[in-house]
This record gives C-alpha cells, structure tokens and sequence, in this order.
C-alpha cells in the first residue's frame, strides 16, 4: 500500500496496529552508489526486493530511495523534456560525482528515511530496513540512531535537525580512546533527549544488507585515532548480512558487524560471505553476452528466503509468491549444476559466471575507471581497518594496493561459494585466507580451495 495513495487525514490513514491480525510492515530500501531504478536486469538486488513487495496489501508500507551520488534528472529524458540545459546537466553530474566519492549526501538520505518512519510508525509496528553499498550504511546508521536516540513523535518534523546532530556527533565520538568528558556528556544528554522528545520502545524489526561499506567521509576512521574499540549496538532484532569476498577497493571496505558479547542473547546476526565482487552481491551490473542469470541473484534469494523463515515472528513481509519463485530459479541457475561437465554450456557458465573486478582490465570496468580506482589504491589518502593478528587495526600506510579484503576467523561462507570452485568458476579469482593478515593459521579457505582443485582434477589430496 502506498502512502500517497491516501487523501485522508495522517491520523485517520493510520489505524492502530492492535486492531490489525498481525502488526503493520514499514519497509525502508536505500539503494546503492550512484544506484537508481533502470527497469532491467541491470536493477540493484534493493529495487528487485522493492518491486516484489506486495505494495498493495492493507498493513504494509513501503519506502525506495536512490543511491548516494544518483543524477538528479531522469535517465533517459532529453534535456528539453527534463528542463536541464546542458550546463545544468554538467553540473548536476559533477554534484553526483562528488556525492558519489565524498557521501556529502549522507546526512538528507538518511533524515528522509527517519521521517518517513516518523510519519507513519504506530505503536507496535515492525520497521524492516534494505540496503546495499552505502545504502546499507545509511539503513545501518539509520537503525542504529533509531536505537539510542529514539524515534520522534509524530508531527516533531522541527526537532529532527537536532536529533540529527546529537547522534552523528555520539556516532563520531564512539571510537575515541580513551572517552573524554565530553564524550560521556554527549551520551548523558542523548539518554534524556530520547526520554524527553521520543516514542518509548521503538526498535528496527529487521535489517538486511548487501555489502555494507563505510564511505561515508564523516564518518570514516579519522587519520590520527590509533586504536578502533566500537562495539556497535544491538541496533536490530534480526540483521542479515550479504558480504562480498572478492571485492579489493580501498574505498568499497566491508562494515562488518562486532556486537558486544552481552547483548549476543538479544539479536538474531547472520553475517553471510558470497563470491564476487561488490557489485556481484548487491546487484546493479547488466547480464554479458550469453550470460542468463547474475551472480548478484545468490545473495538475493537468500534474503529473501532469511526475511520469509525469521525464526519467533508474527510479522513477515508479504512479497508476490510468483517474483519469489523466479529469484530461486535464477539463483540456482547462476551455478554449473545443470549443466553436464565439458559441454559447451558448461564452458559457458564457466565464463559468464565469473566475478567482476574493477581493478583488472576487461572485468567489468573501462579503461579509464580502472586507471581511476588504482590511483586511489596507490595514494595513502584514506584510512582502513585491517584485520592483524584477530583485531582490527586503522591502516593509512602500506597503501591498499588492490589487496583482498580481511575475512574474520570462523567467518560463514555460502555454499555456492564451495559449487562455484568445484566447477572452476573461481579458478582465477583466489579466497583470502581467513584471519588477516596473520600467517600463522590453521587450515583455510585458501586450504579448501586447493583441496576443491586437487578433486575436481582428479589428484588426490
């Protein structure tokens, strides 16, 4: 059911979710950089969750917003029937590029999310939130201020800047070592905001992200902290998280998720690897030729199916049967398994189902952007957490230099990860080992892809 749709008073359009069979869905997807509704497969995995919802059904409400550094004119529209003159357009796509490399956009998409929860949440209501890229950052931050500020009351619109600036500068201030006074008054004051101006008991029913990525400039590790102690809070029930392996970028590192051992009893966390790279998890590239299925489909079936089997909930998302049903056929697809070994369509998958890379040459990206992103991977201008002997340590130099990403020890990799490299999909595409950086580890991914190899080549291990 669309929000626009009613005419009536917000009060009136609102019924009291007591009087409803099972409380109301508020259904937030914040899209990725640069990420905007094309209407083909090229779509992110956040508008094809969106589309499959059941926006129609009495009790669910849903809520798209494009990705941080999206163009401001449609795609497509000519720039007579768009209203943008050429220097305009020039203007608006350097604005883009700036957002899309800076986040300098971070703080409207998420007051917009905030509001639109604001607007239409009733007591009892369960708030599920999508996002990919820095749309999962933005869903994340938006989850995690909804936790310790609160959500304000109906109607409040004039205090959400003020909301807004204590938490972001709680958020920024978490990861000092050791507190200052400062610091702990900040805490003290947002305590009693939220108990002065906020809604009682409001929390994020669930949480789902596709690559969630801290590139937020505000909000990334500062070059002179030395230590990194942030434990983030329970900021959702249940929180999913679809992780990239392949990806290398400096400016594309996971936020992964480190919750505080005492409230592990009090959210439901999985925290799942797939193969490919960022765009290969959330979505958003265009099918190759003679390719029929994308990678990015795993990730999304397995959402999709995590969202409709929440263990303990009277509260599930009503998406069409008939799109559910195509996301596991084409999810099951993207693999070699129905294919006969040696075929020609076998060598196909095998080609067409690889990851991307935007670091290499001819995979994925153009020349041009390849050269773009190495010269960030060379120039020790960012800082980045780094996973050294089990701890995550902020690191400006060595610059990155394209290296894999750190997997934690004991992290959970999908199945189709181990399918993909016993049909040799990943023959060119090496798992880090997990652990950092640490060699001194016990067997491995890297381990268990050799053995994978050793099978599928008939050697014996």
């Amino acid at each position: 059911m669309s929000p626009q749709s009613h005419t009536s008073p917000l009060r009136d359009r609102l019924p009291n979710s007591a009087s409803s069979p099972q409380p109301r869905r508020l259904v937030l997807c914040f899209d990725g950089t640069g990420n905007q509704y094309m209407g083909t497969e090229e779509d992110t995995n956040i508008v094809k969750i969106y589309e499959s919802l059941e926006r129609h059904k009495p009790g669910q409400y849903a809520y798209y917003q494009p990705g941080i550094g999206t163009l401001t004119y449609v795609r497509g529209s000519s720039r007579q029937t768009s209203g943008f003159s050429m220097w305009a357009r020039f203007k608006a796509r350097i604005r883009a590029l700036m957002d899309e490399g800076l986040g300098v956009s971070f703080a409207s998409h998420l007051i917009a999310g905030y509001k639109f929860v604001m607007r239409y949440y009733s007591t009892g209501d369960h708030i599920y939130i999508f996002g990919f890229s820095r749309g999962a950052y933005t869903a994340r931050f938006l989850a995690e201020m909804i936790h310790n500020i609160g959500l304000l009351s109906r109607g409040n619109e004039e205090m959400v800047p003020f909301a807004w600036d204590t938490f972001s500068r709680y958020q920024s201030s978490r990861g000092n070592v050791p507190q200052t006074d400062e610091d702990r008054e900040l805490a003290r004051y947002m305590k009693k905001f939220k108990t002065t101006f906020c809604r009682p008991d409001v929390g994020v029913h669930f949480l789902g992200l596709f690559d969630c990525v801290n590139s937020v400039g505000q909000f990334e590790i500062p070059f002179f902290r030395k230590s990194y102690r942030y434990i983030a809070s329970p900021s959702a029930r249940h929180i999913r998280h679809a992780v990239s392996i392949h990806e290398r970028r400096l400016k594309f590192k996971p936020a992964l998720f480190h919750i505080d051992p005492k409230h592990k009893d009090c959210v439901d966390l999985k925290e799942v690897w797939f193969a490919g790279n960022h765009g290969d998890v959330g979505g958003g590239w265009p099918l190759s030729k003679r390719q029929k299925h994308l990678l990015s489909d795993i990730p999304l079936d397995w959402m999709i199916q995590e969202v409709l089997n929440l263990p303990d909930s009277d509260s599930k998302l009503d998406f069409m049967p008939a799109n559910v049903e195509h996301m596991k056929r084409t999810a099951t697809h993207s693999l070699c398994r129905d294919t006969e070994p040696g075929t020609e369509a076998y060598h196909i998958a095998q080609r067409t189902y690889k990851p991307h890379d935007k670091l290499r040459f001819g995979q994925g990206g153009s020349a041009f952007s390849v050269i773009l992103w190495w010269i960030l991977e060379v120039l020790p201008i960012a800082t980045r957490l780094e996973l050294e002997k089990g701890k995550w340590v902020p690191r400006r130099l060595p610059p990155n230099m394209g290296a894999s990403r750190d997997i934690p020890r004991g992290a959970a990799i999908h199945p189709s990860v181990y399918e993909m490299l016993d049909s040799g999909i990943l023959d060119d595409f090496p798992i880090p080992k997990p652990g950092g950086d640490n060699p001194n580890l016990p067997p491995n991914l890297v381990d268990d892809e050799r053995l994978h190899m050793q099978k599928r080549n008939g050697v014996a291990a």
